[in-house]
């Protein structure tokens, strides 16, 4: 199943560098031809209002909001479905992902699935104003097959986010708030990323993105996913990234990263948040990234 799954993707990727490549009128044809031959090519609906994206990522360890939940290789694949309000996002688009978390080595638990473990759909809104502030609400529904024991249990939780693009230092903010209804979780619990991050351009396809963040969660939060050990507002994780990025051609890229996860807070490290305690001092996590766009 998983050699499949690869295979389609790459085979996605060749097809859209191929169709980017096709849509291209020949050199030597004249302006005025090239302009005629784009008329008569007719856009469909799906073109001007539907955009897609296929993401498959590599990782030596799985690091959500600064818990170690796979301490050995998986893969993340992952689809985006945007539908804009106008044919150039003018009112926004409705965003929709569905994304989920394999164990590359299937044979070791979880084996449900060939090792998928954690499961998240999504639905929410985005809007950029001035050309420069992306806007960003939702809702998440989290699944966690085969992770229970763990005290990971499916949970619903509502997203609002702001990023401020410019040339110098990219920041932005998301907050999580959890409403579980199905009494697993506290539905006080909140979660808040800061992140800032700053792209270079090598090149025009070669660029270099450094990042920076922390995450800061409430009381509730911490008392859940400690079962206890923490009760009050804790900086439960910092990290630092680097990653290079590579666009083959108009629709594809692919990129390698680095990021380095610690645990601000001692309480925190020594808590069960922590589920792997071997690496309560942090963890170097390497990355391998394929994107597709439609």
């Amino acid at each position: 199943m998983k050699t499949k799954i690869l295979l389609a993707s790459f085979l996605a990727a060749a097809v859209a560098c191929a169709a980017d490549s096709s849509t291209k009128p020949p050199a030597d044809t004249a302006p005025a031809a090239r302009s005629e031959a784009a008329e008569e090519q007719e856009v469909s609906f799906l073109d001007k209002y539907i955009d897609l994206s296929t993401e498959l990522a590599f990782y030596s360890a799985y690091v959500w909001r600064g818990q170690i939940l796979f301490d050995r290789p998986v893969w993340q694949p992952a689809q985006n479905i945007f539908v804009k309000l106008g044919e150039n996002a003018e009112y926004g688009a409705f965003k929709f992902r569905f994304w989920a978390n394999f164990a590359i080595d299937g044979n070791k638990p979880p084996h449900r699935f060939g090792g998928m473990s954690i499961v998240d759909e999504r639905v929410g809104y985005v809007k950029t104003f001035f050309d420069c502030l992306d806007f960003d609400v939702g809702a998440i529904m989290y699944q966690f097959p085969n992770r229970h024991s763990r005290g990971l249990r499916e949970t619903d939780e509502l997203l609002a986010g702001v990023k401020w693009r410019n040339p110098y230092v990219t920041p932005s903010f998301y907050v999580w708030w959890d409403f579980d209804e199905n009494g697993h979780n506290d539905d006080n619990a909140l979660f808040f990323d800061f992140d800032f991050t700053h792209d270079f351009k090598i090149t025009d396809e070669l660029s270099l993105n450094l990042g920076s963040g922390f995450g800061v969660a409430n009381g509730s939060y911490m008392d859940h996913y400690t079962r206890g050990d923490v009760d009050g507002v804790a900086f439960n994780y910092f990290h630092n990234d680097l990653g290079l990025w590579y666009k083959v051609c108009k629709n594809f890229k692919v990129g390698a990263s680095l990021t380095y996860f610690y645990n601000l807070s001692r309480q925190v490290r020594h808590s069960s948040y922590d589920m792997h305690e071997h690496y309560n001092a942090g963890i170097l996590r390497g990355g391998i990234h394929l994107a597709v766009t439609w």
